[in-house]
C-alpha cells in the first residue's frame, strides 16, 4: 500500500494564485510623448468646436469636467483622424484622472481609427488586452494580447497574461502552450521566467493531465529551479498524476531519485520508499534507508512502523547476503535474465553498484525480462558509481511507461555534473543488528 498521497503538495501547486501581472496604464499616454515624427492629422470642421472645448476644460483647474465632453465625442460615429484625436484626448485625461475606464475607451478608439503610429501599436494592443482581462473578457483579452505579441510587444509579462486568459476560460492546453511560449520569450530576452510560472504550469498540468502534461511541466519546474523542494514537488506531482498509475517497482525507481536529489522531506517519504522496496524483497536497501532517516532525524526511533520494518529487514540481511553468491552463479548459468535481474536488484540495494551493473547488463542481453526496468536499474547502478556517461546512455534507451522516470534521472545527472543540484549524503551501510 502507499502510505502517503502527496495530495497537499499537489493541491498547493494546483491552487497557486494566478501569475503576477504588472501593467502600468500610464505607459499608453507616455508612448505619445516619445520623440519622433508626429503623424499629420486633420480634424474635421464638425468636431473642432468640441475638441477646443475639451482642451480648454482639460487645461482648467477642474480637468474632470472634460470627461463627459470626451465621452460624448467618443459616442459619435467617428473615423480616421477624428476618432484617433478623440482617443488621444481620452488617454490623456484618463492618465491625469487615473481613470482606467476612460483610458480603455481612448486606446480602443485610437486602435479602431487605423491611425495609431506603428511604434505605439504594440503597446496599445497590450493595454487594450490588459483592460479586457481586468474586465473578465478573457477570450477578447487572449486574442488582443496575442496581437500585441505578434506586433513585437514583450513587456509586462504579456505571455503569462495570455496563458492566464486561457486558463480563465478552462482552455488548459492552450494556456500551457502560451505559458511555454512566455517562458521562451523570457529566455530570448536574456532573462529567466519566475519560478512561480513553472509552478503554475505544473499545477495546471496536474489538474488537467492531457497528453502527459504533468510529467512535462514538473520536469520543466525542476529543470529551471533544481532545489530539493522542487524535486520533491516534481516527482510527487508526476507520480500522483501518472496515467497509467505507476507500479510499485516504478514508484521505487522514482523514490530512489528523490533520495538521491536530497528531496526526502518527511517521515512518510521514508515509509513509502521502504514499503516500495519491501523489507522481504530488498532488506538491505530498507535497512540503509531507514537508518539514514534515523541518522538525519527525519524518522523517529519510537515509530512502530520503523521498529517493525527495521526488525524484519535486519533479520533478513544476513541470509540475503549469504545467498547472493549462489544467485550470481545461477544467473550466469540461466538461459534467460530473470535471476540476473533479481540478483542485480539485491546488489543495488546493498550499494554493490559495479556487480549490479554487470548483472543488469547480463539480464538485458539474455532477455526474458522487462528490458526497460533493467535499463533503469543499469542507469541507477552507473549513477552509484558516478559514471554519468554510462548512466545517461542506459537511461536514453528506456522506452514505454518508464521513459519519464528515465528522463528525470537524466536531468538530475546533468545538474549533478554541472554542479547545479545537491546530492543526498552517501547511504548508511546497512547493519544486521
Amino acid at each position: 500500500m502507499r502510505f502517503l498521497s502527496h495530495f497537499s503538495m499537489a493541491v498547493a501547486l494546483a491552487a497557486a494564485g494566478t501569475l503576477a501581472i504588472s501593467a502600468v496604464p500610464q505607459e499608453a499616454h507616455a508612448q505619445k510623448k516619445k520623440k519622433g515624427k508626429a503623424p499629420k492629422l486633420e480634424i474635421s470642421k464638425e468636431i473642432r468646436p468640441q475638441v477646443a472645448e475639451i482642451q480648454q476644460a482639460m487645461a482648467s483647474e477642474a480637468p474632470a469636467t472634460a470627461k463627459p465632453l470626451i465621452e460624448a465625442l467618443l459616442a459619435q460615429p467617428l473615423a480616421g483622424d477624428d476618432q484617433f484625436i478623440a482617443g488621444q484626448l481620452a488617454i490623456q485625461l484618463g492618465s491625469t484622472l487615473k481613470d482606467t475606464g476612460l483610458q480603455e475607451k481612448g486606446i480602443n478608439a485610437s486602435l479602431a481609427s487605423g491611425k495609431t503610429p506603428a511604434e505605439q501599436q504594440p503597446s496599445f494592443l497590450f493595454f487594450s488586452g490588459n483592460f479586457a482581462y481586468g474586465a473578465g473578457r478573457y477570450a477578447e483579452a487572449a486574442q488582443t494580447l496575442q496581437q500585441a505579441v505578434d506586433a513585437g510587444y514583450t513587456n509586462n509579462n504579456v505571455g503569462a497574461l495570455i496563458a492566464e486568459a486561457n486558463f480563465k476560460q478552462n482552455k488548459f492546453p492552450e494556456g500551457l502552450a502560451a505559458l511555454d511560449r512566455a517562458i521562451e520569450m523570457e529566455k530570448a530576452k536574456g532573462g529567466k521566467a519566475s519560478e512561480d510560472w513553472y509552478r503554475r504550469g505544473a499545477g495546471i498540468a496536474m489538474k488537467n493531465n492531457t497528453n502527459g502534461a504533468a510529467g512535462k511541466w514538473t520536469y520543466k519546474l525542476v529543470e529551471a529551479y533544481p532545489t530539493g523542494e522542487n524535486w520533491r514537488a516534481a516527482l510527487s506531482v508526476y507520480r500522483d498524476s501518472a496515467n497509467p498509475k505507476l507500479s510499485n517497482q516504478e514508484n521505487l525507481e522514482l523514490m530512489r531519485l528523490m533520495r538521491k536529489a536530497d528531496a526526502m522531506e518527511s517521515e512518510r517519504d521514508y515509509f513509502e520508499y521502504a514499503d516500495a522496496a519491501d523489507p522481504r524483497r530488498l532488506p538491505g536497501e530498507v535497512v540503509s534507508l531507514l537508518e539514514e532517516g534515523l541518522a538525519k532525524g527525519d524518522v523517529s526511533s519510537s515509530s512502530s512502523y520503523v521498529k517493525e520494518t527495521l526488525a524484519a529487514a535486519r533479520s533478513s540481511v544476513a541470509a540475503d547476503k549469504a545467498s547472493l553468491g549462489a544467485s550470481e552463479r545461477d544467473a550466469a548459468k540461466s538461459a534467460n535474465g530473470k535471476i540476473a535481474l533479481a540478483t542485480a536488484d539485491a546488489l543495488l540495494g546493498y550499494g554493490d553498484y559495479a556487480k549490479a551493473a554487470s548483472l543488469y547488463q547480463s539480464a538485458i542481453s539474455k532477455g526474458g525480462v522487462d528490458s526497460a526496468r533493467a535499463q533503469v536499474g543499469l542507469g541507477i547502478s552507473h549513477v552509484g558509481q558516478q559514471n554519468w556517461d554510462g548512466a545517461k546512455q542506459a537511461f536514453s534507451g528506456v522506452t514505454g511507461t518508464r521513459k519519464d522516470i528515465a528522463n528525470f534521472w537524466s536531468l538530475w545527472i546533468d545538474q549533478q555534473a554541472a554542479g547545479t543540484a545537491s546530492a543526498a549524503p552517501a547511504p548508511v551501510e546497512p547493519s544486521a543488528s
